[in-house]
């Protein structure tokens, strides 16, 4: 799927990917050191997928165009 990509969004969204991974184990690390426990493990199920490395690697991003996402969704339900 990423071979019709142009190979500079590709490297957009590896650095978007990036970021987030960072972001994610970064306040999970904030919230257990906090002695917020309970939340760390709430946080961490809602973002398990991107948290596990097997999951993380074979986790497909998808991209859609919102107008056309709108346009679909009117003509289903003329």
């Amino acid at each position: 799927m990423m071979n019709d990509v142009p190979e500079e969004d590709q490297l957009r969204l590896s650095e978007v990917r990036s970021d987030l991974i960072i972001w994610i184990v970064e306040r999970f690390r904030y919230l257990r050191d906090s002695g917020r426990e309970d939340d760390a493990v709430y946080f961490a199920d809602e973002w398990y997928e991107w948290l596990s490395p097997d999951d993380y690697i074979n986790e497909s991003t998808t991209f859609y165009n919102e107008n056309e996402l709108q346009e679909l969704y009117k003509s289903v339900n003329d």
